[in-house]
């Protein structure tokens, strides 16, 4: 056998792997429902880095490098949106993540042809990557109504995904209650409660805090509460802002994986701000998540 042709084979899967793997993270944050998906797509570049060591083929980490660069720079990509994110997005990522999966199918079937291979373990990655493009593809078809109907938008997003050592319910709990963004939102100055009673959907909240030099007042409601994940949607004349945050079980006991996506919308003249708006929100969100972390603790 060439192994240096097999070599060079199994290199190029392996940078398309390490996209992969990139790109259905990044999908997850957004959907959590797919973060089964994407831990199945991870498992199955670090099966492949088995396999190549199972032929005496090492890894070039150049070809790795190269597989995460290609998924940053795929974000560059033209969706109809400059500052955001678009509803468009859901659907060109989940093609190209169907274009991997098949891909993977594609490699297990030739590696099947080869003399010495593990069969059975080469038929249950097979079996795993058609299980995974049918669920990509489940996927595209809901959302793609979804993306071509949603309304057009203006504003601007940031989104950070980050684990910490608490559980799910202790964080739902603790972020439940919109005041206490005094301890974790680094722009909130004050955050009074308006209503009375248990925290539900429907509780609001003034919420006075700084952006871009200046005092900004706006009344939150809490309008989603579930074991996974909260939002909240903060108004003002000028803007409207709303904070999705997903929680899901991080993959060691007692951890939780925190999905925060801030989406600012902006009314009028206002509107003119959003470029200078976003530099601003991309800094406060690697606070926030500083903030997070150093609140509910850091996964050692």
């Amino acid at each position: 056998m060439n192994t240096e042709l097999l070599g060079i084979y199994l290199n190029d899967h392996l940078a398309g792997a390490s996209a992969g793997t990139e790109l259905a993270r990044r999908i997850s944050r957004t959907h959590p429902e797919l973060r089964v998906l994407a831990d199945d797509v991870d498992a199955d570049r670090k099966e492949l880095l088995d396999v190549m060591r199972s032929f005496g083929v090492e890894p070039r980490p150049h070809k790795e490098a190269i597989g995460w660069l290609t998924e940053k720079a795929g974000r560059l990509k033209l969706n109809g949106r400059l500052l955001g994110r678009s509803p468009l997005s859901d659907v060109l990522e989940l093609e190209a993540l169907r274009t991997g999966i098949d891909a993977k199918a594609t490699m297990w079937r030739t590696l099947q042809t080869l003399p010495g291979v593990d069969a059975e373990r080469l038929d249950r990655l097979l079996r795993r990557a058609e299980s995974q493009a049918e669920l990509a593809e489940r996927q595209r078809l809901r959302l793609a109504p979804r993306s071509f109907n949603a309304p057009q938008q203006t504003g601007v997003d940031v989104e950070r995904t980050f684990t910490v050592a608490s559980s799910p319910e202790g964080v739902v709990e603790y972020l439940r209650d919109f005041a206490r963004t005094e301890q974790w939102d680094p722009g909130t100055v004050t955050c009074t409660r308006l209503d009375e009673g248990p925290v539900e959907v429907g509780s609001r909240w003034r919420n006075v805090s700084t952006f871009l030099g200046r005092k900004t007042e706006l009344v939150y409601e809490l309008t989603r509460d579930d074991p996974n994940g909260l939002q909240f949607v903060g108004r003002n004349d000028t803007a409207t802002a709303t904070d999705d945050i997903s929680i899901t079980a991080g993959s060691t006991s007692g951890t939780t994986r925190i999905g925060y996506h801030a989406h600012l919308e902006f009314n009028g003249l206002a509107k003119l701000g959003a470029p200078v708006a976003k530099l601003a929100l991309e800094k406060l969100g690697n606070d926030t998540e500083k903030s997070l972390i150093r609140v509910l603790g850091s996964v050692r």
